[in-house]
């Protein structure tokens, strides 16, 4: 017989019981149970709390006549309640409509079936992957920029690329440079300043800077974000004090009304950082400005408007040079293909400027894997499910918005989490972690919508730990899956072969968080490498090699990506680490100052790109194997 904390587990919808990636049947801890519920504001400790916790979350229930939001797709009105489906007209197109009925006020939002899909998926693609923070050139400030990254996309189109992935583009922390992972940004919803090339922005608003000596940033082998930092600032400030056109900056505020909030976040965290170096976030502000909305923030904002507007005015660079590169890539069939990070840092700004979209109390990672055998915890809260839904997923929606802006494919880390995330709460993280479900269908229909309203073809990461039937339902509605050679094997290990790989799929090497192809194969033991060897000699990439150390790694690179090409998977990704024939892995997921994690750049500078053998060897390579036909030519 279910108790009553079991059924306010149901009914918060979370799974007590999950099977990991080893198959393992495993139960939450209570005192895991009860501190996700709590998390998630049911004040439950035992039987009796979770009773009334129950009984006072359904009587508001039935106080409600309509939900607060009904998602359905477009061609099954039928499901809306009568009164909102007469309130509406038979032929409603695709969108979001705020319907008044006699029974109250709700938000329809009306879904496609299936996201958008570029008309290039007539035939096999191909394009590259890369870090644009690891892109080297011999013009800028020590960090790849957005400058670099409209040169990469050209070099791309002229190899024959079809696209260029990117690591996320989120804005990252300015007083805390240094915490420099993309996947755990102070922001998803707006642009990491670093990016700005700053020669250009100084073009742009007619002004004269002194240049720093940039040499030491540029030739070191790993990137000194501080360094980096400490430069751009003092330059972007010298400029925003003489070029600023307060007219257009208030014009692009208005755009977003976050980016108020984001700005004077920043200011606020500039001033208390300047006090105490040791402050990382908004946790450890004075109280009285913790919140968002209280007068004393809102007294802040007027009194350093004019800092504001410098951060207001960093961003409004970052979306003109993100836009100016992504016109470059728009000689492509795809373009720029941007990547949305699962979470965001607890001391983010999109956390402090709206914490009531946050289960605060809990932590998103993972259950044991392969990979991590002891689980993952990565620190980031998730939304709040139950929020969420009674705001018609408009924190959801804004985020979407802002990373299909100027990309022709989005990627979203850990797909699943459209499903369900995996939570331990902060307090009680020993206590061992469960599934916390969210409406899939709802989520995956927004997902369509925005898709199609920005023409942004969606790849779903869908690495690790798969909930029964997801990858078919994201499938169906044309989310392209992720493919990765290390992990496509056959139940007795050997690699599988091209025509074995998923369709409407991106198929790449690896991924950030895996080692390059020329590191896979150092590390690799005799019997892995033997299998690559005879999966790419069974697929004629190959010929026989007597004794493998005899393989170049040229030949080793080129035959795998040409053995990639073959597959049936609509896009292959060229990873820039592998084509300039890199050991080095970008981040190795565990570490934290062991490796330098997103410190690492590219071996060659853009201006010889195009003739490294390595790059030039595999772009050939892929040409044969996916040309590019008549239209995209």
């Amino acid at each position: 017989m279910e108790s009553p904390l079991d059924r306010l587990l149901a009914y918060a919808r979370i799974d007590v019981e999950y099977a990991d990636a080893f198959g393992k049947a495993t139960r939450t801890t209570r005192e895991g149970r009860v501190g996700i519920l709590r998390a998630l504001g049911y004040d439950a400790w035992d039987d009796a709390s979770a009773q009334r916790a129950l009984d006072d979350t359904l009587e508001r229930d039935r106080e409600r006549d309509l939900a607060p939001v009904y998602v359905v797709p477009q061609d099954d009105l039928a499901r809306l309640p009568g009164a909102v489906r007469e309130s509406l007209d038979p032929g409603i197109e695709l969108g979001y409509w705020d319907v008044e009925t006699a029974a109250g006020r709700t938000r329809v939002i009306v879904t496609p079936r299936a996201a958008y899909v570029p008309d290039a998926f007539g035939s096999p693609r191909w394009g590259y992957a890369a870090q644009l923070y690891s892109v080297r050139s011999q013009r800028n400030w020590g960090i790849g920029d957005f400058s670099d990254l409209a040169r990469l996309a050209t070099i791309a189109r002229a190899e024959g690329a079809s696209v260029l992935a990117l690591n996320p583009l989120h804005q990252g922390h300015l007083t805390n440079p240094a915490s420099a992972s993309p996947y755990a940004p102070l922001s998803r919803r707006f642009l990491n300043a670093l990016y700005i090339d700053v020669d250009a922005a100084a073009e742009r608003c007619g002004v004269a800077i002194d240049r720093p000596d940039l040499e030491g940033l540029r030739r070191s082998p790993l990137i000194d974000y501080r360094g980096v930092a400490f430069v751009k600032m003092q330059a972007l400030e010298a400029i925003f004090a003489a070029g600023t056109r307060r007219d257009v900056l208030r014009a692009f505020a208005q755009r977003d009304p976050g980016l108020r909030a984001m700005a004077c976040y920043e200011a606020i965290m500039e001033r208390e950082v300047a006090r105490d170096a040791e402050v990382y976030g908004w946790m450890q502000w004075p109280q009285e400005l913790r919140d968002c909305h209280s007068p004393a923030v809102a007294a802040f904002a007027r009194e350093h408007a004019r800092r504001l507007e410098f951060f207001i005015f960093l961003q409004w660079l970052a979306d003109e040079q993100l836009a100016q590169a992504a016109r470059a890539a728009s000689a492509m069939e795809i373009g720029l293909y941007r990547d949305l990070a699962v979470g965001v840092d607890l001391a983010s700004v999109d956390v402090w400027a709206d914490p009531d979209a946050y289960a605060l109390g809990l932590s998103v990672g993972a259950p044991p894997d392969p990979l991590n055998a002891d689980g993952q915890n990565w620190g980031l809260p998730p939304f709040h499910p139950q929020r969420l839904a009674e705001r018609a997923y408009e924190p959801f929606v804004t985020l979407l918005r802002a990373n299909m802006r100027h990309a022709g494919a989005l990627r979203i880390d850990h797909i699943m989490g459209l499903k369900r995330l995996f939570c331990v709460a902060r307090e009680h993280p020993q206590a061992g972690g469960a599934y916390v479900n969210f409406d899939f269908e709802a989520m995956l229909g927004i997902v369509a919508l925005e898709s199609r309203r920005h023409d942004c073809m969606v790849v779903g990461e869908d690495l690790g730990t798969v909930p029964d039937g997801f990858r078919e339902r994201i499938g169906s509605a044309r989310i392209f899956a992720c493919r990765v050679l290390y992990f496509e094997r056959e139940n007795d290990g050997a690699f599988c072969a091209p025509e074995a790989y998923a369709r409407e799929a991106v198929a790449s090497t690896g991924t950030h968080d895996l080692p390059t192809l020329a590191g896979f194969w150092a590390q690799a033991d005799p019997q892995t490498r033997e299998r690559l060897l005879e999966a790419l000699r069974r697929a004629r990439v190959l010929a026989e090699v007597a004794n493998p150390s005899d393989l170049t790694l040229t030949e080793l690179l080129v035959a795998t990506y040409r053995y990639l090409g073959r597959s049936r998977s609509d896009l292959v990704l060229v990873q820039l680490e592998d084509a300039l024939g890199s050991h080095d892995q970008v981040n190795v997921p565990g570490t934290v100052d062991e490796q330098p994690n997103w410190q690492r750049k590219v071996s060659e500078p853009l201006e010889s790109l195009e003739q490294h053998p390595i790059f030039a060897a595999i772009a050939r390579t892929m040409r044969d194997e996916r040309p590019l036909n008549e239209r995209g030519n």
